[in-house]
């Protein structure tokens, strides 16, 4: 499942190494919305909403920035790099994509430019249960959005029983979440090793030699 699909470059790669058997992908500009039914076919199935968090239901404005990786439903995340133009595009969310699969999720990815943050708290604990991996790109450097924010949500996605893996730490915008409830009890310590090697492998050198990334 591909919150905030793009052009379609995640499931894209994503295939070329693991072929994907069923997958969803769901984007709020029409344009890449057509692309993405264009380019993949019957390989994925399409919807062009806007991923949001429950209590946004409906519709929302969607705000086209002339950087298009930088479009949002929020419009001063948009106008950071000049705003191309503005259009009410359907919602969907966490909940109506669970129950549209109604199946165990391998793998979610999420990129919606600040949206993240209200889809994982407002996600039901049950919903969760149902992801075996997510990977989130957290937005945390514009308004309203802080590291604070961020910081919530992974608290409550490891009380529902996810280990984090911070690939791009000091940053969250690249951030694993892997549901340890998914597997037997007998491998579970063994995942959890596995989580915490990758923490190590990320984490210590950029301690040690310095984060390579200027303030």
């Amino acid at each position: 499942m591909d919150f905030g699909a793009h052009r379609g470059e995640f499931l894209s790669a994503l295939n070329s190494e693991h072929p994907v058997c069923r997958a969803l992908l769901i984007e709020a500009d029409p344009a890449f919305a057509e692309s993405l039914k264009q380019a993949f076919g019957d390989e994925a199935d399409v919807i062009h909403a806007a991923a949001v968090a429950e209590s946004k239901q409906g519709t929302v404005t969607f705000t086209r920035s002339i950087e298009p990786e930088s479009s949002s439903v929020f419009k001063e995340w948009s106008a950071a790099h000049g705003i191309a133009d503005q259009m009410s595009v359907p919602t969907l969310d966490f909940s109506e994509v669970v129950n549209r699969l109604r199946d165990r999720i391998d793998l979610i990815k999420m990129d919606v430019e600040g949206a993240e943050i209200g889809i994982l708290e407002s996600a039901s604990a049950s919903d969760l249960t149902s992801c075996v991996q997510l990977t989130v790109e957290f937005h945390d450097k514009r308004a309203p959005f802080t590291r604070r924010d961020v910081d919530r949500v992974c608290r409550r996605m490891r009380a529902a029983g996810y280990g984090i893996v911070m690939a791009n730490w000091p940053k969250v915008d690249d951030v694993l979440f892997v549901n340890l409830r998914s597997v037997p009890v007998a491998k579970r310590i063994a995942l959890c090793c596995r989580v915490a090697i990758a923490n190590a492998l990320f984490i210590v050198p950029r301690t040690i030699f310095g984060s390579g990334y200027s303030s």
